[in-house]
């Protein structure tokens, strides 16, 4: 359950506490001049969510990617049986969107759900087009943020393919301090491939040990 002064915090977020966020995360990876911090501030929109509110629903062409700077989201597919299956969940200062939609502009078949109220600095491809040729650093930063993405990802297969669901939940649990106090467990269960009924059992076992 989140604190109170957590949801005092979100009632007076207003788009200038988003920018210096963003700008704060930003110049702590690239120097940027203050010129390039206006530009930067011109192209990213805040956007509020209620929780359960989409940023991202199936079907949607992805003409937005965000930048979290408050709140919770799951980022989930939907396969044939309509069973939901979770691929990540987004935390305050990541990034979420369909990179692949993002650049096609082609119809996503991905979700990204609000777990929670949250807000969103939001920008479209030509935003980003635009802030690559007047911010330089700006496209080393996302290469970078691509590098580390794809090797999260990998490191995430392969678990999927050699780890035990006890392993990855600890994994996720190292990785991520906290993460029980803000996703349900049945979104945990989804995201580890196990029933919420078999994640009980194993926590009750790991608790034990």
């Amino acid at each position: 359950m989140a604190h109170p002064n957590e949801f005092t915090k979100k009632l007076v977020m207003t788009e200038e506490i988003a920018h210096q966020q963003l700008i704060d995360y930003i110049k702590d990876k690239i120097s940027i001049t203050p010129e390039h911090e206006a530009l930067i501030k011109s192209r990213f929109h805040l956007q509020k969510l209620k929780r359960k509110e989409f940023f991202l629903r199936e079907g949607d062409e992805c003409y937005s990617q965000g930048f979290i700077v408050e709140g919770t989201f799951r980022v989930f597919f939907i396969d044939q049986k309509a069973s939901e299956h979770v691929l990540y969940f987004g935390f305050k200062d990541w990034w979420v969107g369909d990179i692949a939609s993002f650049h096609s502009q082609e119809k996503t078949n991905m979700n990204i759900q609000a777990m929670e109220d949250s807000s969103i600095l939001s920008f479209t491809k030509d935003d980003l087009e635009w802030l690559f040729i007047q911010v330089p650093p700006l496209e080393r930063l996302f290469r970078i943020m691509a590098q580390r993405t794809l090797a999260v990802l990998q490191k995430r297969f392969l678990l999927t393919i050699s780890a035990s669901a006890e392993q990855r939940f600890l994994e996720l649990i190292q990785r991520h301090p906290g993460i029980e106090q803000l996703v349900p467990q049945h979104q945990i269960a989804s995201y580890l491939g196990i029933l919420p009924e078999s994640l009980s059992r194993m926590k009750k076992l790991l608790y034990k040990k």
